[in-house]
Order: structure tokens, then C-alpha cells, then sequence
């Protein structure tokens, strides 16, 4: 990391600056992509989860489950959030 940090701080133009930060973008999205696909192959409708919001870590149920979020409910109220900010209880 430290290396990557340091090759950061090298970058002489605006052009390469754009280039590492549209392959950041790509690898974000890619790693989003397989955090979704992995919770829509591990949960279902009624799962308790662990939901990151900003409040912190809370636990959830889930109410519907769509292409890329989930219905949600936390306490009485009810969310839609990303597939990919879920957590299993039992893993979590």
C-alpha cells in the first residue's frame, strides 16, 4: 500500500491522474458487483442482517429483495439498501 501511495504522489499531469482515478472507479465498482452477487446468493426474504448505515452496525430483516437492494426493516422502520452493505448474522 505504501508503494501504491508513493506511486500516487509521482503523477506529473491531470491525464494521469484521471487514468488511476477512472481504474480506482472500475475496481470499486467491481468489487461491489461481488459483494451484491455474493449476498443475492446467500440471502433471502425474513434473513436477520447486519446492515452498515450511519449510525453504525445495526441488525435488520429482510422484507423484499430486488436486482441490486433489499427491502429492509430496522426496528420499525423500514429502508432500501444496497445488497452489497448486508452481512449474514451468523458470518457477521
Amino acid at each position: 500500500m505504501e508503494t501504491l501511495l508513493n506511486l500516487i504522489n509521482e503523477i506529473a499531469n491531470n491525464d494521469e491522474m484521471e487514468t488511476v482515478i477512472n481504474a480506482i472507479k472500475l475496481r470499486q465498482k467491481e468489487l461491489k458487483d461481488r459483494a451484491t452477487f455474493e449476498a443475492l446468493q446467500t440471502l433471502k426474504v425474513g434473513d436477520k442482517v447486519l446492515c452498515d448505515s450511519r449510525q453504525g452496525v445495526e441488525e435488520a430483516t429482510i422484507l423484499k429483495i430486488n436486482r441490486t437492494t433489499a427491502d429492509i426493516e430496522i426496528g420499525k422502520d423500514k429502508y432500501t439498501a444496497p445488497l452489497s452493505i448486508l452481512k449474514p448474522m451468523e458470518v457477521a
